[in-house]
């Protein structure tokens, strides 16, 4: 990866396991099958391949995967953790890069606090603006205009093949793609893969 200034990462499926967080409230309330349902709808293919996975609408559209009478009581249950390497890559990566975050999440903030990720962990939050959220390259500026740098000087980190890679470099952001899944997705060049977060500490 070229020498860059600024580390951006996205925050759901990259640093918050909502596979885990599913899979855990579904226990809570008795159904196991609602993440089975959750990969059915919301894992998004083009060419056979899956190239997004939109777990959270398990949190904004309960009801498409379950019994509405579990609603209230999965809801209170959902709360997707911190990934494993998501922490100890942050912690290596602190004081080396300017560390960002850009989410489509409007609730991110919240969940960075939740999970003790406040401003002494990243240098930058943003939020994507709901009318340009990613892949659109638009998505992106809150970030450019809040690190005051050019794209080119940061690298954006994201498990999404559309969103995130795709999106990235058509901002002209050095795009990394987190495939946690091991996809046959081939990333656009100038795009790099990584399999775990602590991989890019060797690489900033």
């Amino acid at each position: 990866m070229p020498k860059i200034r600024a580390v951006a990462f996205d925050l759901d499926d990259t640093l918050t396991d909502w596979t885990l967080g599913i899979t855990n409230a579904a226990a809570a309330v008795g159904d196991p099958t609602i993440l089975d349902r959750v990969r059915a709808e919301t894992w998004v293919q083009r060419g056979g391949l899956v190239v997004d996975r939109h777990h959270w609408r398990a949190l904004h559209e309960p009801e498409k995967f379950m019994d509405t009478a579990l609603v209230p009581a999965f809801l209170a249950a959902l709360d997707p953790p911190l990934f494993d390497d998501a922490r100890r890559a942050l912690e290596a990566l602190h004081g080396r890069v300017t560390l960002a975050l850009l989410t489509n999440n409007p609730f991110g903030a919240d969940v960075l606090t939740r999970h003790g990720l406040d401003a002494d962990v990243f240098d930058c939050v943003a939020i994507a603006d709901p009318a340009f959220r990613k892949p659109d390259a638009r998505a992106f500026a809150p970030l450019l205009a809040t690190l005051g740098l050019e794209a080119s000087a940061i690298a954006y980190v994201g498990d999404s093949a559309v969103a995130d890679v795709e999106g990235a470099v058509a901002a002209g952001l050095h795009a990394v793609w987190l495939d946690r899944w091991n996809d046959a997705y081939t990333p656009p060049a100038g795009a790099c893969r990584i399999g775990s977060l602590t991989e890019l500490v060797g690489q900033c």
